[in-house]
């Protein structure tokens, strides 16, 4: 897991969810997550989710079968308002979210057939670390079903540059080949990678529209002008590095072996 526990703060929270809808904090919504998922059997499946948020990514893997989920992440705070939003949806029973620290995983071994992650793992340094981990607490014949943001080859231009410090989040970016080698070298098979740039580049410049446009009286109300003003600022940065080809989302497949 990640070292940055508490960079999303309250108005960062505030925007992502008026974006991407209640309980969301990364592109999509619940169609990125079936998205995601689609292909993998999670009926009746014990899922991990790592990196869950608020836990709307979460409510939609029970929707898709799965018969319990837990998730897991960093941030206090996060974790109060994603159990606090869990109690309100009388799911407690099929989905729970816990506050854990970084570093291995709290969980037995061979834990969860599923593990799950959606833009989070790109705040993990050491991705080795990860994967072993996952594979781990992942049963014999377990799943990766996961999204993640990537980079392209070579050192980040200023652009890149500019957007994280809007970002203001702390990012550990590899390229999707190295993804793929280091599932590889953590011993999982079936792999498949898939860069969705193209569709999230379109998507985004959406997003920015409507942040100009149908949001913007709601996100001043929200935000306060200064705050208002860096995130539109920074969705343009976004757009910009999506543009150049730099900032390269994905979706990653992989299986642990069954012997």
């Amino acid at each position: 897991m990640t070292d940055a526990m508490e960079e999303y703060d309250g108005r960062m929270l505030t925007l992502l969810q008026m974006i991407w809808g209640e309980g969301y904090l990364s592109p999509g919504g619940p169609q990125a997550v079936r998205d995601i998922a689609h292909g993998v059997d999670l009926g009746q499946k014990h899922v991990l989710d790592i990196g869950c948020g608020l836990g709307g990514l979460d409510q939609v893997l029970l929707t898709l079968g799965a018969r319990h989920v837990t998730g897991i992440d960093v941030s206090p705070a996060i974790v109060e308002r994603g159990q606090e939003r869990i109690r309100r949806s009388g799911l407690g029973n099929r989905l729970e979210i816990k506050l854990v620290a970084p570093g291995p995983l709290p969980f037995a071994d061979a834990s969860f057939d599923v593990v799950f992650g959606k833009d989070a793992w790109l705040h993990i340094p050491d991705k080795a670390a990860h994967f072993a981990e996952v594979r781990r607490v992942l049963k014999p014949g377990g799943r990766i079903a996961a999204g993640d943001w990537m980079k392209a080859p070579g050192p980040y231009s200023r652009d890149m540059a500019y957007f994280f410090e809007m970002e203001g989040l702390t990012y550990h970016l590899v390229t999707l080949a190295d993804y793929g080698t280091l599932l590889h070298e953590a011993g999982f098979t079936d792999i498949r990678l898939e860069d969705i740039t193209e569709r999230y580049r379109a998507e985004a410049h959406d997003e920015l529209a409507r942040m100009q446009g149908e949001l913007a009286k709601m996100m001043l109300a929200e935000l306060g002008p200064e705050a208002n003003a860096h995130f539109i600022e920074d969705w343009r940065a976004l757009t910009v590095v999506l543009d150049k080809g730099e900032l390269r989302p994905a979706r990653i497949w992989a299986t642990k072996p069954a012997a």
